[in-house]
């Protein structure tokens, strides 16, 4: 879904850390047994050493950190186990360090019961609940036999159904094959979403949004829920471009009011940066969040009920890669 929306250009145009000595030491033997177990041995990690052991005694910046993380290729996996009362992501200043908000609900998921096989995750909760598998979908994924999807295993399809134009006049658009894909679904007996790619800049233009998704499902009857998917466009130059996280949270606000008013269940798309960076999630918890996040294991810490865990899936039925995704909490 995120590198799905190229055509919206032109249709747009009509898209800390104050630690003791002990932690300081911990973290000089863990960055220089990190760099030893990856290979880096000699000067480099005498330099490294060195580096740490001259802040002992004194504050050390998060900066530092994100500094030497930076020039000795550490990962934000690796100085998690550092910080466990601060989620290291990489958000949009690079490797970003923020302390677990007590206003958000921590998810409950064991990853113990993650698994893989043939390049598709299946997870099984503690009391022996199974995720259910979906593919998400646009016009980019063609034509689609979605009797053949649903042979393959797939229990649900989020389906786009339009975007707004990432230029100027922002204008909005239904995708091609919305309406084949959202009847071919439906036929096959798959539970079916929706998904909306946004660029609004306003509240006003997200409540458009909001009614144009609405105007589009009158005919249907879907099981799943209306997505809000409000992204940056990394690269080209967009009108959200400027978008503060205030007025990023009241259009996302605006257009799940108004999807929710009409009786339909709105949900939060975003990936971690757009979730810990450009929105405030302190203000949105009433809606649920369909977390995008290609890694082996999630390590978003908050209540997310979907997770799309990849872009080049394969599903018979469609040509090519596909998003896939796991729907972990029952809808409610």
């Amino acid at each position: 879904m995120l590198n799905q929306n190229l055509e919206q250009k032109t249709e747009g145009v009509e898209k800390r850390c104050g630690p003791k000595h002990k932690l300081v030491t911990g973290l000089a033997l863990a960055l220089c047994v990190a760099l030893a177990v990856s290979g880096f041995l000699g000067f480099r990690v005498i330099q490294l050493q060195q580096q740490v052991e001259n802040l002992l005694g004194s504050t050390v910046a998060k900066r530092t950190v994100q500094n030497l993380a930076t020039q000795y290729g550490l990962t934000t996996t690796f100085l998690q186990q550092l910080f466990p009362d601060t989620y290291v992501y990489m958000g949009k200043q690079g490797i970003s360090f923020a302390p677990l908000s007590e206003d958000l609900q921590p998810h409950s998921y064991d990853w113990a019961g993650l698994s893989t096989e043939n390049g598709r995750y299946s997870y099984t909760a503690p009391d022996g609940t199974k995720a259910l598998t979906g593919v998400d979908v646009s016009t980019y994924n063609g034509d689609i036999d979605w009797a053949a999807v649903k042979a393959d295993g797939i229990s649900f399809a989020m389906i786009r159904l339009g975007f707004r134009g990432y230029g100027e006049s922002g204008k909005l658009v239904l995708d091609d094959k919305f309406l084949q894909n959202i009847q071919g679904a439906t036929q096959a007996g798959l539970d079916v979403g929706v998904y909306f790619f946004s660029q609004a800049i306003t509240v006003e233009e997200a409540v458009e949004e909001a009614e144009f998704v609405l105007s589009a499902l009158k005919d249907y009857s879907i099981t799943y829920p209306v997505v809000f998917d409000l992204e940056t466009i990394e690269y080209d130059a967009a009108r959200t471009d400027d978008l503060t996280v205030e007025t990023a949270n009241q259009v996302t606000q605006a257009f799940c009011q108004t999807i929710a008013q009409a009786g339909y269940q709105p949900m939060i798309y975003g990936n971690v940066a757009w979730l810990m960076d450009w929105v405030d999630l302190k203000q949105l918890t009433e809606y649920d969040v369909w977390l995008a996040q290609y890694q082996s294991t999630p390590t978003y810490p908050y209540q997310f009920h979907m997770w799309q865990y990849s872009h080049q899936g394969t599903v018979a039925g469609i040509e090519g890669n596909v998003d896939l995704n796991l729907l972990l909490t029952p809808l409610s």
